[in-house]
């Protein structure tokens, strides 16, 4: 709060300054008087601070900060081609820098920290997983998400609850699961019916708890509601083959498991399915 005090005083006086200095060189130049008043400049210089210091704390000093572009580059190239070796590689190194200063990269912090925890989850590193989700900020994430045009902490928060259910879930902790549901639900129910898309992505976290509880049918009820959704059919199979297998399905299973491999757009998911298979 005082620093961005600070900022908006020192571009109040630069203001009010470059315009008294317009107020005083204008009328030598063009000879014709300009009616600027002292309250006039105080007004417009106090306002015109306010409206850069906002664009330049929402648009400019995120990208002079020099984990913009190397985060830019892994979020680019994570929604391209999913996870590898070498992206888990470059988030830890990522990582370890920002939390060289973690009052200034708290943001990048929580990102990498999400990230990496879902990749080791894909990779069934369990303990590697926790670790990485148990450095994100989670006061100062529940803080961001109470604003209601922050759509992106909102997201956020959601996707910290769900990691947390899912790595619960795999390791076989109902406590823990649940726990996690009851903390997410309310961020959960304000995140609901902005698309289909952010419904499916809170409903894994109840399709893990229906999971855990051995609540088979009803977890497979859940995700027919989404299975005509394209962009989620790779998800619904691999998650409906997880699900059969438990039923002691394994013929089904398998063939479900060949489909989500088939289907798969990158070597990460192919990965995954491969890993989950071999989960037996």
């Amino acid at each position: 709060m005082l620093n961005a005090f600070m900022w908006w005083s020192f571009v109040f006086v630069v203001i009010f300054f470059l315009i008294t200095i317009i107020d005083l060189l204008y009328p030598m130049i063009s000879g014709q008087k300009m009616g600027g008043t002292v309250m006039y400049r105080i007004i417009f210089a106090a306002f015109s601070s306010a409206v850069a210091n906002v664009v330049g704390h929402m648009f400019i000093a995120p990208r002079l900060n020099r984990q913009y572009g190397a985060f830019r580059r892994i979020l680019l190239n994570i929604a391209e081609n999913g996870y590898s070796e070498k992206t888990i590689a470059n988030m830890e190194e990522q990582l370890r820098l920002c939390l060289k200063d973690k009052q200034k990269n708290i943001t990048y912090i929580n990102q990498y920290a999400m990230f990496l925890g879902e990749a080791y989850l894909s990779l069934h590193q369990y303990d590697k997983a926790a670790e990485k989700l148990g450095i994100a900020d989670y006061e100062l994430m529940k803080t961001q998400a109470r604003d209601p045009n922050n759509s992106s902490a909102k997201h956020n928060i959601v996707m910290l609850h769900v990691l947390w259910v899912q790595l619960y879930s795999a390791c076989g902790s109902v406590k823990m699961t649940e726990q996690w549901i009851t903390k997410g639900e309310s961020y959960f129910s304000n995140y609901r019916g902005i698309n289909e898309m952010s419904d499916y992505f809170v409903d894994t976290a109840y399709f893990e708890s229906l999971m855990i509880h051995g609540q088979y049918d009803n977890a497979l009820k859940l995700l027919k509601k989404y299975e005509n959704d394209e962009q989620l059919r790779f998800g619904i199979t691999f998650d409906k083959a997880r699900c059969l297998r438990k039923m002691g399905e394994k013929q089904q299973a398998e063939l479900l498991f060949d489909e989500a491999y088939n289907m798969a757009t990158n070597d990460w998911r192919r990965k995954t399915v491969e890993i989950e298979r071999a989960n037996c």
